[in-house]
Formats: C-alpha cells, sequence, structure tokens
C-alpha cells in the first residue's frame, strides 16, 4: 500500500483526460490547502499562476531547514506540492483567489483557494485545521453554533461562482470539509447546479437544523465523506451521508492526518468499520450533547481543551509523544474541574488517550490503567492577504 505521494508517482504520468478525477485526487487537492502560500499565490481579483510558479517562489522564500522544523500533523504538506508539478496529472494547474484572514477580534480563521484543473473544472479547496490543540478546539466549538468561517465560505463560494461559468468540485480536510459541504448547501442556486462532488475528508459534522434545510437535501446526494476508522474529529456532531471509511497507517487521533491514509491504485483501501474507541468517543460525546444545556456547550469545551493543554504542548503529535508525565499532569488537571463538567471529560479524554499508540506501549498500560480507575471511582487580530473580495 501507499500514500497520496504514492499515489502521484505511480498514477502522476496519467493526466485527467486519461483518468478522471478521482476521490485521491480531491485529498491532493485538500492537502495543497495547507501550503502557506500567503503573499505568494494570486488574491481574487488578480491573474492565475501555475503551480510551478507558486512552488519555486515558495521554496526561494522557504528553506527545506525551515520547514523540516514544523511540528504540525500537516507539516508535511509543503512536500505535495513539487511532486504535483513534477506530474503530468497536475504540472499545468493554476492557481487563483486565494484568502488567508484570521481575525482574532471576529473569532474567524479562514483560508481557501480555486484550483484551475486540466479537465476545465474548478477545484474551491477549503484549509481545514491541523492536529495542534487550538485546532481542534475550533472543530469542537462547532457544537455550540454556527462558527463564522462558515458564514465567509458562503461568501467565498458565491465569489468564485459568479467570476467563473465552469462546473465545480468543492472540499477539504478537517474543519475543510465542514466548510466545503456548508458553502455548498448555502451557496446561490445558480452556483450550487454547477458543484458536481463535494468531499468532506474528515470533517466535523451539523446541527440538526442544517441536515433539515431545503440546502442541505438539494447537495446530500453529491456529498463524499471520507473518515479513517479511528476517527474523532469526522465523527464530531451529526452526519446525514454515510462515510466511506477507509485504513490509515497510523493508530488513533494521528489517523486525522491525509498524509496515512492508505491508498490502492486511484482510491483509499476500504476498512470494515469505525474502530471500537472511535464509536465510544462519539457515543459518550453525543450522550453529553442530548443532557447539557446548549448554554453551558461553551464552558465545557473550555475545559476540555485545558484539560488536553495542561502539559504544556501544542499538538497532539506531541501529546502522544509525552508519555507518562503528560498522562499524569492530564489527570491532575482533571481532579480541578467542576463536577458537572469532570466525569464526562473524563470518558472523552480516556477515548483520546486510549487511541494514542505513544500512551498505550506496554511499559505504559498498568500504570494508565491503575491512574485512570483510581479517579473513575473517586468521582463516580491579525489579517493576512485578506483581499476585497466580500
Amino acid at each position: 500500500m501507499g500514500n497520496i505521494m504514492d499515489y502521484l508517482e505511480w498514477r502522476g504520468d496519467l493526466t485527467l483526460e486519461r483518468e478522471p478525477f478521482c476521490e485521491v485526487d480531491n485529498l491532493l487537492m485538500s492537502y495543497l490547502a495547507y501550503v502557506r502560500m500567503e503573499g505568494i499565490a494570486p488574491q481574487p481579483g488578480e491573474m492565475p499562476k501555475s503551480l510551478k510558479e507558486i512552488s519555486q517562489e515558495f521554496f526561494q522564500i522557504h528553506s527545506e531547514e525551515y520547514l523540516k522544523k514544523e511540528k504540525s500533523l500537516t507539516r508535511l504538506a509543503w512536500k505535495v506540492m513539487p511532486k504535483m508539478v513534477e506530474s503530468e496529472r497536475f504540472a499545468d494547474i493554476r492557481i487563483r483567489n486565494f484568502v488567508n484572514y484570521i481575525s482574532q477580534e471576529n473569532e474567524v480563521q479562514f483560508c481557501a483557494m480555486e484550483i484551475l484543473l486540466d479537465d476545465g473544472t474548478s477545484f474551491v479547496a477549503y484549509r481545514g485545521t491541523d492536529d495542534s490543540i487550538v485546532g481542534w478546539k475550533e472543530d469542537f466549538a462547532m457544537v455550540t453554533g454556527e462558527v463564522p468561517a462558515q458564514a465567509t465560505a458562503v461568501e467565498y463560494l458565491n465569489y468564485v461562482g459568479q467570476n467563473c461559468d465552469c462546473e465545480l468540485r468543492v472540499g477539504g480536510h478537517s474543519k475543510g470539509g465542514n466548510l466545503a459541504v456548508y458553502a455548498a448547501a448555502q451557496c446561490e442556486p445558480e452556483i450550487q447546479k454547477r458543484i458536481m462532488t463535494i468531499y468532506n475528508n474528515d470533517g466535523p459534522g451539523f446541527r440538526q437544523e442544517f441536515l433539515d434545510s431545503p440546502g442541505f437535501s438539494m447537495i446530500r446526494s453529491r456529498i463524499v465523506r471520507i473518515i479513517p476508522e479511528s476517527s474523532i474529529v469526522g465523527l464530531l456532531l451529526l452526519h446525514d451521508t454515510e462515510p466511506e471509511i477507509i485504513k490509515s497507517t497510523q493508530n488513533g487521533a494521528m489517523q486525522h492526518d491525509g498524509i496515512t491514509w492508505d491508498v490502492c491504485g486511484n482510491h483509499f483501501v476500504r476498512a470494515e468499520e469505525i474502530n471500537a474507541g472511535s464509536i465510544l468517543f462519539d457515543k459518550t460525546l453525543k450522550k453529553w450533547m442530548d443532557e447539557i444545556e446548549e448554554s453551558k456547550r461553551g464552558a465545557f469545551i473550555e475545559d476540555l481543551f485545558s484539560v488536553l493543554e495542561a502539559p504544556g504542548v501544542e499538538t497532539f503529535t506531541e501529546l502522544q509523544n509525552g508519555g507518562l508525565r503528560t498522562l499524569k499532569e492530564i489527570l491532575s488537571k482533571i481532579e480541578d474541574l467542576q463536577p458537572e463538567s469532570k466525569k464526562i471529560i473524563q470518558q472523552l479524554v480516556k477515548c483520546i488517550l486510549s487511541s494514542s499508540t505513544e500512551l498505550l506501549t506496554a511499559p505504559l498500560i498498568a500504570r494508565r490503567d491503575e491512574w485512570v480507575q483510581g479517579w473513575e471511582r473517586e468521582t463516580e487580530t491579525e489579517h493576512f492577504g485578506q483581499a476585497e473580495w466580500k
């Protein structure tokens, strides 16, 4: 088996004319959105640039030594770009309408681009979150209602659709997958009709009122939802689309990284079912949502992430690699929580940590279980590249 990098080696010589766009291509487009193209990719109103031009400028600015210091889950996104440039399949794609907007004041983190493909279509790619704890917090915050990035995603898709007349594909990974579905459901009807497929790659779901909306019913049949067998983010909230469950070379939370997804030919390798740990996490979270008052959900999210941030780490990669000391600090922080949050957070954190390969190595199992069982008994405003496209 291989991954998206191997796919470019195996099938990069096959143009879109010879071999039509497939689900693996979708992940490459979505992963490309993670590349830090600020100051390089053309903004709305500017002429498109080839990926080759963007890649050359990118590596003039960023050395490989600098890029290798990146610790996030999407740290390898930049490696996709030169591989795509070298392939016949993607060598001539062009990018335009790059927007990267961050506002602390309005609590908006939004990045998107339009990718012009050789088959005459455009792929609208929304950037998602990496494995930073702050990024996951943004995904979890969707349980409290619409986030500002969703409304921005609709405006962006309307702008792109109004300025081209081609057929569209829309997609993204993590939060980007959620934004893709939301924007496709809420965009103008004339644009919505031109959308061929919407790809949600392990992205969070939605509240029931959105799934009941007329806009969602219009696009439901065009959604492709892809999740790894140990999905966590991709099970958040509610979905009305059966997922394609796929295998990954990683375990637990680290399966969220699309570069770990198993590829064979022009498709991902299917898994039989979601694993037990992910099912338990999903049931636990949904049970909490049914029981807790909506006004208290925000405070609960703050409590949950204060626990995950307790060891002083910034990413889930670091959390995994923290070992016994990290686990002890997390359990200590849980003891400080209010009773109404404590029990459910114990269960959720246990699900997250139980899927961590580093924390489940043999020497740690007994100590982890001893602590977990013990505590269960006791408690039974910046702007980057903002363009005038709104």
